[in-house]
């Protein structure tokens, strides 16, 4: 798996912004292709996958496990029917804004799984910031994209750190299934697109 992790880490670097000068780039296809995109998610997918594997082991029942769901009282992100993602009622523009919005909102939570999970932490917040790049250069207006404050972000994560062990394993739990939830989304919308 590491290996693939790896492959997928060359294969989806984080937009520089710089500009290339040189002509013989032109034919190659932008980073903002459908497939990539997805392949982008997918690879997402996977590294949540390895740390459910890693939390749970071989315990079918601990990686679908849905209690977790039942009592909480944290603010992931999530889709609603006015964010625009839906196929009824489907608008790109504001499905994009929320989009961009929630996956600039789990940088926190990422950063939070990085205590446990350092390497696969790294690589979803890294692909993570790479999407809301390749995303951001589809929105007409990118500065109308909420940024979470800094200070907000840092009571939270001190917030998720003092909890008690069981606490934060039900934590990460929800922070995998809400970014996977909010992925399946997001994946199903740039299909649209």
């Amino acid at each position: 798996m590491n290996s693939l992790c790896t492959m997928m880490a060359t294969a989806f670097p984080v937009p520089s912004g710089e500009d290339s000068k040189d002509d013989t780039n032109s034919n190659r296809p932008q980073p903002t292709s459908p497939n990539q995109t997805e392949n982008l998610i997918k690879s997402i997918f996977l590294e949540i996958s390895e740390v459910r594997n890693k939390m749970c082991g071989n315990d079918d029942s601990c990686k679908n496990s849905k209690e977790a769901l039942t009592e909480n009282n944290l603010n992931l992100p999530k889709m609603v029917e006015k964010d625009g993602c839906f196929q009824s009622g489907f608008n790109q523009e504001t499905c994009l804004k929320k989009i961009t919005t929630g996956l600039l909102e789990f940088q926190i939570y990422l950063d939070y799984l990085q205590n446990k999970f350092e390497e696969n932490a790294k690589a979803m917040q890294m692909r993570t910031k790479a999407l809301v790049q390749v995303l951001k250069q589809k929105v007409k207006n990118p500065d109308e994209i909420t940024t979470p404050e800094p200070t907000t972000n840092s009571s939270l994560l001190a917030k998720l750190q003092s909890q008690s062990e069981w606490l934060q394993t039900t934590t990460i739990h929800l922070i995998l299934r809400s970014l996977e939830d909010f992925l399946q989304f997001t994946q199903r919308s740039v299909r649209i697109m």
